[in-house]
């Protein structure tokens, strides 16, 4: 994630549609950036490279969703307004078999909510920092004070007899 990078697969007029449908996916919102501007597609294509059994579905959905958008609107999916483009994801996504659709939906949440960038902004957003499970937060110091009646106590086991 975060990774600056290019298409292994895809050629331009397919990249764009895939820009296109990540973005549609998760567009902006406050400071956070939507899924194509952090490279949700492009590990979407880097993805399918390693696994290549996912590769005719993606080609065929990209495929298909194009030809959607121009018997619906006559125009390209990358050249719809973004409620065409919601309208159309919605019915691709009912009436796909292929389980593409979640395939990508899968994978650009996973690209997008493991970026650097959407992270740094969910935490200033809403204060959830995505390093706290490993990290940890501040504690104050623990008052050892606080033991001395249980010091006095009489120890609460016995020792185990060797065998």
């Amino acid at each position: 994630m975060g990774e600056a990078r290019g298409f292994a697969v895809l050629e331009p007029s397919r990249a764009a549609i895939l820009r296109t449908w990540v973005a549609t996916l998760i567009p902006p919102r406050h400071a956070r950036p939507d899924a194509a501007e952090v490279g949700a597609a492009e590990y979407i294509d880097a993805t399918v490279a390693q696994v290549a059994v996912l590769r005719p579905a993606l080609l065929q959905a990209i495929d298909a969703l194009e030809r959607l958008a121009a018997s619906r609107t006559g125009r390209g999916f990358v050249d719809c307004d973004p409620g065409d483009r919601e309208r159309l994801l919605r019915d691709f996504e009912v009436d796909d078999e292929s389980d593409a659709f979640n395939m990508v939906r899968d994978f650009t949440y996973e690209a997008y909510y493991g970026h650097p960038r959407v992270l740094a902004a969910l935490e200033a957003e809403t204060g959830w920092s995505s390093s706290s499970p490993t990290k940890g937060s501040r504690m104050e110091p623990f008052d050892a004070s606080k033991l001395g009646r249980v010091k006095t106590l009489p120890p609460r086991w016995r020792p185990a007899e060797p065998r």
